[in-house]
């Protein structure tokens, strides 16, 4: 197997882009006061990335009909509202998803 340098210079940059961008936001954050107000923001914080994450691919499974995805993003509200756990609320949706789509394919 060989490895393309192009391709390996662009994973490396790529992954001193991501620690930079972790380490300058743990070093910003110690700049910031945490006020109850900014405790709030940042116990919302997982839910809106993981909502940004999904809503963009539900929205075009439902417009290209895997209902498996819809049906899957249904569950997860369910479950993070009941139990308020998020990674319950993935593991669930991934089975319904996986199930819907085993059933209707």
């Amino acid at each position: 197997m060989t490895v393309d340098p192009g391709t390996l210079t662009a994973i490396l940059v790529m992954a001193a882009a991501t620690a930079f961008n972790r380490a300058g936001g743990f070093w910003l954050m110690r700049l910031v006061p945490v006020t109850p107000r900014v405790r709030r923001v940042l116990d919302c914080l997982p839910g809106a990335v993981l909502v940004a994450l999904l809503v963009p691919g539900a929205v075009q499974g439902a417009v290209k009909g895997d209902m498996g995805m819809v049906g899957g993003l249904a569950a997860a509200l369910v479950v993070s509202r009941l139990t308020r756990s998020d990674l319950l609320a993935v593991v669930v949706a991934m089975a319904v998803a996986a199930g819907i789509r085993a059933i209707w394919g």
